[in-house]
């Protein structure tokens, strides 16, 4: 490299405008003179006499185009001294859209004229953004004449090396990545990483918001650039999607929208609910427009116009006051959701305003847009759990996934070597899906997961002795607790680590709820896991493995529905978690969250309450037998003759106030007891005019326990009733037996032994 080009290649843009600021742009009448008569000449070179008189032009240039080619050189200097005669102003000085004149069009000079002038532009102008403007493609070689060869060698080879190891492919590495760094060089006018800042880069990819290539290439960069902390937050690749379009903006009044665009830039809530947030108060700003124009800026709203605002967000349908929308349900009445959604945000809109002193309170937010009682009724979590069967079947898919499973889905794309080809490692989805069928967690937990969330533990059998692994699973923080460790199946810590030893080094990402900077489980490429990657890829492949459809009676399968899943399951098993412990393992704040899953399984219920067997307990049912012809002839008037006859099993009781006595069910003694293996009882079985008849009777609990089979019950009722008179008159003493109840089956076994 020659000493020019070491001079070239120390000098940046800065000092290069700092070398002329000091000189006048106004040309003197010799320099016009002269600058006529060389421009005439038609010839590249300048004479030795023309070059002295034009010395603070010419010598600039010479400077910092020592080592360019001569030849494209030379044309290029005259044209930028061209345009300096006909416009009697020092090149220095001129604006961008000047520059955009003088650079020559593509066929009437060569590549490197083009790119020459506006190297010179860049120089001595300051337009940064000149090589765009003026459709330079090339940018490697721009940035070689602007910083020196090789300037940005290092900047690239850096970032391309950093890429590769986060796991970067060089499938689309060297399309996206060289060209969208050097952009990113250039606009912030240094060849060193460390000079690009965060709001430059923001701008350049505003700029490439349709050049997917470019964009990207800028994303990945920024990745880069926030694990040095160069920048503060790297650029996130949906970025572009999100927020209100402009045609949206546009209806807002200009006044309540300055309030609104204010306050969403110094808000803390996270993005993604100032995002919600902002899309209601923009709602409340064309209904202010349209209701009462007197009331546009948030100082105006006062109790009445916010009631009123209430009332008619309850008769709203979908659509009104929304803005340009291309939903196919408009006109539909708004769900207690979107109700709530729509004064939540005004409400929290207002709330801060008057906290933050930005206006002075003329009615209570938290009151006057509360929402009422019966749409708030309608709100709560509503678990949709999935099919016993087909959750089985899920399991069973995603414990069995493998590579092959997904490229039926990705496509027939191969690597190098003929290995299939897969978005992610095979080891980090069968982690992922582990994790969704066994961990009951949140997708947003999931995600968010830290490299180090197991730890191992060992229990103990309190009955045989034995221990057992325990795997805890750490889950960060969530919308409802703070972070927690919870017991999982031991499975997944084994899918965890064996995706850990083949997980490429990656950088620390900011935690999207409390902005540490922390590793992340879940991570490939110096990103986050997507968050519709679960949902729409790996869940319609585990369906269709699992030959079950994507959708059921409750709607689609989601990785939300999974949670509520296993949830039920837990809460309904043979040995269920109590909801306290469900709580706490689920995470929720409130155990009336929790309750939401128990109200789920109806027939647990159901089972479990026909177990019980309330009402059988305190009423039993007993055939009773009515000899009809006894009541007909009227010999059961006189008392003596039996004509109601209680089943009692092995015989009947023909005392007519059996519901009354005390030794029920234990009646073999008994004078008005009827063996149905006597000559009497076999007749009445086969005797005509006998009608059958059921009668509850009430059970007191000595009895139930009797007739449960509690043989300690049965002895304690046969002590009670020893000296209790029976309905012939003697007590059981009397009868000659110490046992006033004897259990039916001892006294069948008694019957037939005899």
């Amino acid at each position: 490299m020659t000493d020019a080009q070491q001079t070239i290649g120390r000098s940046v843009p800065a000092e290069v405008r700092a070398s002329v600021a000091h000189l006048s742009p106004t040309l003197t009448p010799s320099e016009v003179a002269v600058l006529a008569q060389v421009t005439s000449r038609g010839s590249a070179d300048i004479p030795r006499t023309s070059r002295t008189a034009l010395a603070r032009l010419v010598d600039p240039i010479d400077h910092v185009t020592a080592g360019w080619l001569p030849e494209p050189t030379a044309l290029a200097r005259n044209r930028v001294l061209i345009e300096t005669l006909c416009r009697r102003c020092a090149y220095w000085t001129w604006p961008e859209h000047v520059w955009m004149r003088v650079v020559p069009a593509r066929r009437s000079y060569g590549q490197q004229a083009r790119f020459q002038v506006a190297a010179l532009g860049y120089l001595f102008g300051g337009h940064h953004r000149l090589h765009q403007a003026a459709g330079l493609v090339r940018l490697a070689m721009f940035a070689d004449l602007v910083f020196g060869p090789g300037a940005v060698a290092p900047a690239l080879d850096d970032v391309t090396r950093t890429l590769r190891a986060w796991g970067i492919s060089d499938h689309r590495l060297p399309f996206e990545v060289p060209n969208a760094t050097i952009d990113a060089l250039l606009t912030c006018g240094s060849p060193h990483l460390r000079d690009i800042s965060e709001q430059r880069l923001r701008m350049l990819a505003d700029d490439h918001a349709r050049s997917t290539s470019r964009r990207n290439g800028l994303v990945k960069l920024s990745r880069v650039l926030a694990d040095r902390h160069i920048i503060h937050r790297a650029i996130s690749g949906n970025e572009r999607l999100t927020g209100a379009r402009a045609t949206t903006l546009a209806t807002v009044p200009a006044a309540w929208l300055e309030w609104a665009q204010r306050w969403s830039r110094l808000s803390t809530h996270e993005p993604s609910t100032v995002r919600g947030m902002f899309a209601a108060v923009l709602v409340a700003g064309r209904w202010a427009a349209d209701k009462h124009p007197e009331a546009v800026t948030p100082e105006g709203w006062t109790r009445d116009i916010a009631a009123e605002y209430v009332a008619d967000t309850m008769t709203a349908r979908i659509g009104d006051w929304a803005g340009p929308t291309t939903r196919n349900d408009v006109g539909r009445e708004l769900s207690p959701a979107g109700k709530a959604r729509r004064l939540e945000g005004v409400r929290g809109f207002f709330t801060d305003l008057t906290e933050w002193e930005w206006i002075t309170a003329r009615f209570d937010p938290g009151k006057v847009l509360g929402l009422p009682r019966a749409v708030r009724a309608g709100l709560g979590p509503n678990p949709r759990i999935i099919d016993d069967a087909a959750w089985a079947k899920l399991m069973a898919a995603g414990l069995t996934l493998d590579a092959s499973d997904l490229n039926a889905y990705c496509g027939p794309q191969a690597r190098a070597g003929g290995q299939p080809w897969t978005f992610y490692p095979i080891e980090m989805v069968r982690a992922l899906v582990g994790v969704w069928l066994l961990a009951g967690c949140r997708l947003d937990e999931i995600r968010r997961l830290d490299l180090n969330c197991i730890r191992w533990d060992q229990g103990t059998d309190e009955t045989t002795g034995t221990t057992y692994p325990i795997c805890l699973l750490h889950v960060p923080a969530n919308k409802t607790s703070g972070e927690f460790s919870k017991p999982v199946d031991p499975l997944v810590g084994h899918l965890i680590d064996a995706w850990k030893q083949v997980r490429p080094p990656q950088p620390d990402l900011p935690d999207r709820k409390t902005g540490r900077r922390r590793p992340h489980l879940f991570s490939l490429r110096g990103r986050p896991v997507g968050t519709s990657y679960l949902n729409d890829q790996i869940i319609p492949i585990l369906c269709r493995k699992a030959g079950i459809p994507e959708t059921d009676s409750r709607g689609a399968l989601t990785s939300h529905r999974a949670r509520a899943t296993i949830a039920t399951q837990l809460l309904n098993a043979r040995e269920p978690l109590s909801l306290a412990d469900l709580q706490q393992w689920l995470g929720h704040k409130r155990p009336a969250s929790t309750r939401h899953y128990a109200a789920i399984l109806q027939r647990t219920l159901a089972a479990a309450y026909t177990k019980a067997d309330y009402f059988a307990r305190n009423v039993r049912t007993i055939q009773v037998l009515i000899d009809r012809d006894a009541v007909l002839t009227g010999a059961a008037a006189d008392g003596n003759t039996p004509w109601k006859y209680y089943d009692l099993g092995e015989g009947y009781c023909t005392y007519d106030f059996f519901a009354k006595c005390p030794h029920r069910l234990a009646c073999a003694r008994c004078p008005f007891y009827l063996p149905k293996n006597s000559h009497r009882g076999q007749l009445l079985a086969v005797k005509d005019g006998i009608d059958q008849m059921l009668e509850q009777l009430n059970l007191t609990d000595d009895e139930r326990a009797a007739l449960e089979g509690d043989r300690n019950a049965i002895a304690t009722l046969a002590s009670k009733l020893t000296d209790v008179p029976t309905p012939a008159g003697p007590t059981p003493t009397e009868l000659g037996t110490a046992n006033a109840f004897i259990a039916l089956t001892d006294l069948r076994d008694s019957l037939h032994s005899a």
